[in-house]
Order: C-alpha cells, then structure tokens, then sequence
C-alpha cells in the first residue's frame, strides 16, 4: 500500500528543497552539503548552520543509516491515514555524511512492533509519487 494514502496531501516543494525530493523520485538520498566548510544538513535550507555560507549543491548518501528512535502510530490524527494505522514513524541516522549528525523523519516499511528497534540497521527504500517527488522511506538489514 502505498504511503500517501488517498487525501494526504503530498510533501511541498521549492527551490531549497527540490533537490532532495527528486533524488527520492529517482531512488536516491541526496543532501544538501556546503560548499565552504563541506557539512551535510537536513531539512535543506539556504544558508548553513556551522560557517554561514550560502553556497551549497546536493550531494548522494548511501542511503543505509541507523534507527535512532521511533513510535507506533496506534491512532492517526488525519483521517487519510487510518486505513494504514498501524504505522510507525521513525528517526534515521544517515551514514555518510560530514559534520554534526544528520537524521531523517521516515519510516520503515518492513517493520513491525517485533522487529523495529533503536540501531537496527536500515537501507533506502524510495517510493516514487511522481517525476518530481519521492519520499525516502526505509527497510531493515
């Protein structure tokens, strides 16, 4: 089943951000990383946290990472969403990157309560919306 059930609005996009949902439409996790001092970051934003420059590109992960916390979703706020409950919502800490630690809000779409833990070992696992949006969701190793 897909994740964007009937009703949920898809994720915004725009010029900060365009980089890292089309990389997931393509099936790739990339980040945006400043071209002065080399930092990943996430959620994309125009200038960077650690040396203020405003000189950035996107750059490819992995894509494997580490659950560093998680929940079950037993009782969805959205209506949209109640058919797939339940769902867990997951922190991913992402390999590969330079800096401060860099997390992801996802899920793991193979998990269940049995199997999802912290420091499980994770990998992506896009799901295409369309030619332009992708959301970076994950599977267990």
């Amino acid at each position: 089943m897909p994740y964007l059930p009937e009703g949920l609005p898809p994720p915004t996009v725009d010029r900060t951000n365009a980089g890292f949902w089309k990389a997931a439409a393509e099936g790739r996790l990339d980040l945006q990383r400043c071209r002065d001092c080399g930092w990943h970051r996430q959620p994309p934003t125009e200038g960077c946290f650690n040396c203020r420059s405003l000189d950035w590109d996107w750059d490819t992960l992995p894509g494997t990472g580490r659950v560093f916390t998680y929940t079950w979703v037993v009782e969805p706020l959205h209506p949209a969403v109640e058919s797939v409950a339940p769902y867990n919502v997951c922190v991913v800490d992402l390999d590969g990157v330079t800096g401060d630690p860099v997390r992801v809000v996802t899920n793991v779409v193979d998990a269940t309560p049995d199997t999802l833990v912290v420091d499980a070992p994770v990998t992506l696992a896009c799901e295409r919306i369309s030619d332009d949006v992708g959301l970076p969701r994950f599977r267990l190793l």
